[in-house]
């Protein structure tokens, strides 16, 4: 081997080294954000005759209090993103009006009322409803958030967009995207906050995932 080739290795050696030990905050930086894959559009246009949209309450397991406390905290968000795309009017049903249009905490894969859709518009004015629920909610790192989220017109009951998504902070392109949400719509005045502060809070985080998933409905 020659003498140039040795010093060559010699140099490759440890660059590869630090490549593989590189720290979590470089591979983010490097990493491709991450953009839900499971997403269903109808049709790339929402249809003109969707202009008023009901929002139910998130469902809070019995059964699980993590998911329980993810959904009372993440339901406001979830509706704020929604709001801030402009694509419909949001209407925010409370659990009392839910429950006068014959449901509770519903999913959209739930047995409704037959008489639910029309109920609901009686009361709401509603032309859809979105059924969405908070299927993991990890509170602590690597955070975890999954959202099942669907939109359906109160006339025919079809679905116009629906997604199924969980988000996992341990992985360098969700980590990416949070940060990156953080550092362009958060404006927090704590530097900790604003960029990998994200990672670590419930809340922070969850507010990302919100605006990913809404940031998937179709054009207006």
């Amino acid at each position: 081997m020659s003498v140039r080739s040795l010093i060559l290795a010699a140099i490759m050696v440890p660059l590869l080294a630090g490549c593989r030990l590189a720290p979590a905050s470089v591979r983010r930086t490097l990493a491709t954000p991450y953009k839900p894959a499971n997403v269903y559009l109808r049709e790339a246009v929402l249809p003109k005759s969707i202009r008023r949209v009901a929002v139910l309450p998130l469902p809070q397991s019995r059964a699980d209090d993590n998911q329980a406390a993810g959904a009372a905290l993440l339901g406001p968000a979830l509706v704020a993103e929604l709001t801030k795309r402009n694509a419909f009017e949001v209407v925010r049903v409370s659990p009392e009006e839910a429950r006068k249009a014959g449901a509770g905490f519903w999913a959209a894969e739930d047995l409704l009322p037959i008489d639910f859709f029309d109920r609901l518009t009686q009361l709401t004015g509603c032309d859809a409803v979105i059924f969405a629920s908070l299927t993991l909610f990890q509170a602590y790192p690597p955070l975890r958030t999954g959202w099942k989220v669907r939109l359906v017109d109160c006339r025919q009951h079809q679905t116009w967009w629906a997604v199924d998504e969980v988000f996992d902070a341990g992985a360098d392109k969700v980590a990416a995207a949070a940060e990156a949400y953080a550092r362009a719509a958060l404006n927090l005045p704590n530097p900790l906050l604003a960029d990998t502060g994200i990672l670590i809070s419930p809340f922070r985080f969850g507010q990302y995932t919100a605006n990913a998933v809404a940031g998937t409905l179709p054009a207006r």
